[in-house]
């Protein structure tokens, strides 16, 4: 079920069943979007998904409105006891205090939060202020998707494939958010589907940028390892590609534990020389990949070693 989390009716928790067609989201698809996990009650990773809302929220010129404020109880009094003075607090403030709310009603399952720009009063693609709707889906599920909330999981080893589509570069303001509008993923996205129909066992496709540089998957971001070196590299975020939730939590281990990794491009020669790879993303956790099919047609088997032995806690 959807709900408003601009609607007076929010504390009431009513779903809403339309959308308006005139809407912005639907026109452009003005607006980002971020899938969580919920374990007993708690937002798996919520501190890396309330720095994605943030910067999202900067990148697109959105803020809220007082109406905002009043609607989640937070008013100047409460923001100051939290020392939360600037505008990118109050954001994280106002969607902490929104989704630990739905969290609680969902316990297991997941919630997709989209942020959109409201309807503006002028004509076409252009704004003039910067109030924004937000929604949010409940998926809830029997069981929970991991033991423990923040718990890093391993999922069953699959195979991946090399796709032909490509995906589109952005400029710095846009690039690594997850923007509603996403046509280049929606036809890779179709490519991959067309191969698992023949390959049950195909999990996700590795994905080019216009600039030939090879990214990430069709769902999530990727990690690799070259010549059995034991170093993890993934592509860097800064010309195409999302920023994944589940990207910056490796990333932020690695470094803590001061594994060896390293942002890196990877071009269409090196294809051959990958030993191991794994995709990743905030809900799924760590695919493992054992084969990977080629350009050329050709598959070649990987090495899973290196990520079971890897310790994600």
């Amino acid at each position: 079920m959807w709900y408003s989390l601009s609607d007076a009716q929010y504390a009431k928790q009513t779903p809403i069943t339309a959308i308006d067609i005139d809407s912005r989201v639907i026109a452009y698809g003005d607006g980002f979007f971020t899938t969580m996990a919920v374990v007993a009650g708690q937002i798996n990773w919520l501190n890396y998904h309330l720095d994605r809302i943030k910067e999202s929220v900067h990148a697109l010129q959105l803020n809220l409105t007082n109406a905002d404020l009043d609607a989640a109880n937070l008013d100047a009094s409460n923001l100051d006891a939290c020392n939360l003075e600037s505008p990118n607090h109050t954001i994280r403030a106002y969607f902490n205090s929104q989704l630990a709310n739905f969290a609680k009603t969902l316990n297991h399952g997941m919630l997709k939060l989209i942020v959109c720009r409201k309807n503006q009063p002028i004509k076409g693609y252009g704004f003039c202020n910067s109030e924004f709707d937000a929604f949010i889906k409940l998926m809830r599920t029997d069981k929970p998707l991991s033991q423990q909330a923040n718990q890093v999981i391993i999922q069953s080893a699959a195979t991946a494939i090399c796709l032909t589509q490509q995906i589109a570069c952005l400029p710095k303001p846009l690039v690594g958010l997850k923007l509603l509008n996403a046509q280049d993923k929606v036809m890779a996205s179709h490519e991959l589907w067309q191969h698992q129909t023949q390959n049950a066992q195909m999990i996700d496709g590795l994905v080019q940028d216009v600039m030939g540089h090879w990214v990430e998957g069709t769902f999530c971001n990727v990690f690799y390892q070259l010549n059995h070196e034991n170093v993890w590299y993934t592509p860097p975020i800064n010309r195409s590609g999302v920023k994944g939730v589940m990207r910056q939590v490796l990333l932020a281990k690695f470094a803590d534990s001061d594994r060896a990794h390293e942002e890196r491009y990877l071009a269409s020669e090196e294809l051959a020389n990958i030993t191991s790879l794994f995709f990743c993303n905030a809900v799924r956790g760590i695919l493992p990949i054992q084969a990977l099919m080629l350009p050329n047609g050709q598959s070649t088997a990987l090495d899973l070693t290196p990520i079971y032995a890897q310790k994600f806690t």
